[in-house]
């Protein structure tokens, strides 16, 4: 989705004026330090472990929602949803996290901002929206950058359990994916397919249609981490299942990919995370029985649907392979 000039001009001006120090002191991009990924993927608990580093920083969790002026991109639902496009230095993206780079920016009625030492040496940002920019970003600026990635059906039922059938997450970004640009870019080969499954999901009831829209989106998602990953040597990408299965030796290696040092806090915080509750129902929070993650049983979806989910899956992959399952 490309905005009109006039459209972006006026919220570029607006948005400098509610933040002057835009205009005061430059941005540091080359502090930056982003954990990505699609939301109930992981990256909570990725971020709240990086967090507790001795290193002095500044950490944000899920700020670009929470900007005021909000992003511009949409009106309704999630405004923060941007199209898969290339991105000018002045993009509205490009501006929200130049803010979040800024020394002057910060104080208590930050929302997302959960870190902020003086004299901060990186700036930790855990996200879930405007992923679709990530590419321009990693063009731009080459930040360190982590994809957290999860078996999409896994990540569905935990966003739904969370959030019920209506949640705005990923509805943008469902129509999105299939630009042509992008199915060009990041499913070469097997974009019929894609389009073809899509248009079948569109023809099914609505619960059916929405699961199938999101797990499909998720996927193709992943598909575009994945080939960042690939291309760019500052970026790398995860699986929450590898960091389930060996938390304490992937932890590490992926603090090592941020540059950020291993230390015995965040090995101590990370030890309290993997031994939580298992029977909690609270969806948000980072204390699990990691072990136990893996082919738990589903909260929200039911078999019928996960084998819809999974034939989806494995028709759009074809025989390359991918992300997920």
């Amino acid at each position: 989705m490309f905005l009109p000039l006039s459209k972006t001009a006026r919220w570029r001006k607006a948005f400098r004026a509610a933040h002057p120090c835009l205009e005061q002191s430059a941005a540091e991009p080359e502090r930056l330090r982003l954990v990505l990924g699609v939301g109930r993927s992981g990256t909570s608990w990725v971020g709240q472990v990086l967090s507790k580093a001795a290193m002095r920083c500044r950490c944000f969790s899920e700020p670009l929602f929470h900007l005021k002026p909000p992003l511009p991109f949409h009106k309704k639902a999630d405004h923060t949803a941007v199209g898969y496009e290339d991105l000018s230095p002045e993009h509205p993206l490009l501006c929200a996290w130049q803010l979040l780079a800024n020394r002057q920016f910060g104080g208590p009625d930050v929302q997302g901002l959960e870190r902020n030492d003086s004299d901060w040496e990186i700036c930790l940002v855990k996200e879930v929206h405007a992923l679709l920019g990530s590419e321009g970003l990693l063009r731009l600026w080459k930040v360190p950058t982590v994809f957290i990635l999860r078996d999409p059906v896994y990540i569905a039922d935990s966003l739904f359990a969370a959030q019920t059938l209506r949640t705005i997450y990923l509805e943008h970004e469902a129509w999105a994916v299939r630009q042509k640009a992008f199915l060009d870019r990041f499913v070469p080969g097997r974009q019929a397919a894609v389009e073809r499954l899509f248009a079948e999901a569109a023809g099914m009831d609505e619960r059916q249609r929405i699961i199938l829209g999101k797990v499909m989106c998720i996927q193709l998602l992943h598909e575009m981490f994945l080939a960042l990953a690939a291309e760019f040597p500052c970026a790398r990408a995860l699986r929450y299942e590898d960091l389930c299965a060996a938390p304490h030796e992937a932890f590490p290696a992926l603090a090592a990919a941020l540059s950020i040092p291993w230390d015995a806090a965040m090995a101590a915080y990370l030890a309290r995370t993997t031994e939580g509750d298992a029977n909690s129902d609270d969806p948000y929070s980072v204390m699990r029985h990691t072990a136990r993650q893996k082919d738990r049983p589903f909260k929200f979806l039911s078999a019928a649907e996960v084998a819809s989910c999974r034939n989806a899956l494995r028709t759009m992959k074809g025989d390359s392979g991918g992300a997920g399952c």
